[in-house]
């Protein structure tokens, strides 16, 4: 008897395969898909200027009732930030502690001085046209925030200028695996792209708050050239960078051109003698009036940058109401002209994509390209109760740096202040730091402790540490030392350091302690250590560990607070001060 003839069954690709689709692919690409079709029923696409408009009024979307809501997952809880979840569970956490969690909120806009912005084709182009923002939360499907309203000014002017050079160079944005674009216009289908396809992956911004100035970073999805060796050029740099990429070549010389630097490190390497005298960096006055603004007649047929929505012409703020002070501010800008990009300086980070590992950076020396302006951002804080002297902290692009400054400065000076007391209880006070990144905590404290012993895993911290040191009065400069280690082997490795240290002061990440630094304060030789500083951007890591503390029977919670440094996100970052016990 002839056995039917069926259709074979299809086999599913497995991992490996060239056309794998993972369960969040395959749940995003069904996403895209009821959009278009939603779209199509419609009859109609939303315009981007429409999409502009809605980012700038506090990036909302309309639900079906004719109300709003955040369409950026950071602006959910704008409305009343300290409402956040985590923020409630916070404070009932404290006060089943018999502690009361101050919280402390400050600016709800242009908060934001550190960007770092994916880099994905836009969905509502035809071509794979550069979109710059965020993911939504657990997806990879792209938010794009050309005017959020927690940016400072200057990163939204970045990332206008980055989309601008990158559309007009032709570069290509950065896809994974089984995401594409329709084919031939809406609804027709997409195109699926191989793994770590595209040129642009992501996009690092930032902001120097003295001036407005962007420390600007291009990942670029390629293995770093022959000519780089340890971030270096071995070739002198010309304008833009002799970069090997073609591409990547014109991309640069075409931001360059955007901006008001000539990218060979005269703009923004502004010698110390100019700015003291109030010379700007092309050695003029700073005290010149600056040139009468021309009145701007709306918007020009054809010309989407006279005013689209970044900028009321009225006043110069944007549509949240935020002013754009820095000093390349609209003024002289002329009738349908944008001011110039203020560059501070322009990085390249080569980092090709691989599919087990989804960092940002590739932090291998070799990895690092310096195009052009100064090698770091220079910052200091306003402190309540600072001490005689400036304290400069340098970030270069390598390294970690608080995203909202100016808050985190806050905390910085109730820490200075809690030291200087404990100072005038004992007398002198030796400090340990782990966690501690460029010291932007312990070089605050140089001159309320005896000593200061500052470590961290990543290796560019340590120059940048040394680099502050070497601008403090002399008579400072030997107490303070940096190890490059990370915080579990500095409890391993310095057994003599943690018995001689009175105040040791963590800040970890997200994760919270290492299990050895939670051990060594539960049942370490810990005795001469009265004072514990523990900074938490992670509370529930936060929760897990002051619980093992508080059950050692060693230490108690004297103060806490809660500082929302991310403002209308479900994020708070404590600050929590632990005491030895009388008993112990």
């Amino acid at each position: 008897m002839k056995k039917k003839r069926g259709s074979k069954k299809q086999k599913m690709p497995q991992p490996g395969d060239a056309d794998y689709l993972s369960p969040t692919q395959l749940r995003n690409r069904r996403k895209r898909r009821a959009k278009q079709l939603q779209k199509q029923q419609q009859g109609k696409s939303p315009s981007h200027d429409e999409e502009s408009a809605a980012a700038g009024q506090g990036n909302t979307q309309t639900k079906k009732d004719g109300s709003r809501k955040p369409k950026d997952p950071s602006m959910q809880y704008i409305a009343n930030p300290t409402k956040a979840p985590i923020v409630q569970a916070a404070q009932r956490y404290f006060r089943s502690l018999d502690v009361e969690l101050s919280v402390h909120v400050g600016p709800l806009d242009g908060w934001r001085t550190v960007a770092k912005l994916a880099v994905r084709p836009d969905p509502a182009s035809a071509t794979p046209k550069v979109a710059i923002g965020l993911f939504a939360p657990q997806s990879h499907e792209l938010l794009s925030v050309p005017n959020c309203r927690a940016h400072h000014p200057s990163i939204n002017a970045a990332v206008r200028a980055v989309t601008r050079a990158c559309h007009e160079v032709g570069v290509v944005p950065y896809q994974e695996k089984g995401e594409g674009v329709s084919k031939e216009g809406e609804g027709a289908g997409e195109a699926t792209v191989e793994t770590g396809s595209g040129q642009l992956r992501y996009v690092a911004i930032n902001v120097a708050r003295e001036n407005g100035a962007v420390q600007l970073t291009l990942v670029w999805n390629s293995q770093p050239p022959t000519d780089a060796i340890g971030g270096e050029e071995k070739s002198k740099r010309k304008r833009g960078g002799d970069i090997e990429d073609p591409v990547l070549d014109a991309l640069v010389k075409r931001i360059v051109a955007l901006s008001d630097s000539d990218c060979n490190g005269d703009h923004s390497a502004q010698s110390e003698k100019d700015r003291k005298a109030g010379l700007d960096s092309d050695g003029k006055s700073s005290d010149e009036p600056a040139p009468k603004k021309k009145r701007r007649r709306g918007r020009r047929e054809g010309n989407s940058e006279a005013n689209d929505g970044s900028k009321d012409p009225a006043d110069g703020s944007n549509r949240n109401g935020h002013r754009d002070t820095s000093p390349h501010a609209e003024k002289g800008s002329g009738k349908g002209k944008r001011p110039k990009l203020r560059l501070h300086s322009l990085w390249v980070n080569y980092n090709e994509s691989w599919r087990h590992s989804n960092a940002i950076f590739a932090f291998d020396p070799g990895c690092w390209r310096h195009v052009c302006g100064p090698r770091a951002i220079t910052e200091h804080l306003t402190l309540q109760r600072p001490p005689g002297f400036r304290i400069p902290l340098t970030f270069p692009p390598n390294v970690f740096r608080q995203a909202n400054l100016d808050a985190f400065t806050n905390i910085v000076g109730r820490i200075r202040e809690r030291v200087i007391k404990l100072r005038e209880e004992i007398g002198d006070v030796a400090c340990v730091e782990l966690y501690g990144g460029v010291g932007t905590i312990g070089l605050h404290l140089a001159d309320a402790v005896s000593s200061l012993v500052s470590s961290d895993e990543n290796p560019n911290n340590a120059d940048c540490f040394r680099e502050s040191v070497r601008a403090l009065p002399n008579n400072l400069q030997p107490r303070l030392s940096y190890v490059q280690k990370n915080a579990a082997a500095m409890v391993a490795s310095e057994p003599a350091l943690f018995r001689k240290s009175q105040a040791l002061i963590v800040d970890p990440p997200r994760k919270g302690l290492d299990q050895e630094v939670v051990d060594h304060l539960c049942r370490g030789d810990s005795k001469a250590t009265q004072l514990v500083v523990y900074v938490s951007c992670g509370f529930r890591a936060f929760q897990r560990d002051c619980d093992a503390l508080l059950k050692s029977g060693r230490w108690s919670v004297e103060s806490a607070e809660g500082h929302l440094l991310f403002p209308g996100s479900d994020a708070i970052e404590t600050l929590a001060f632990f005491v030895r016990k009388e008993s112990d």
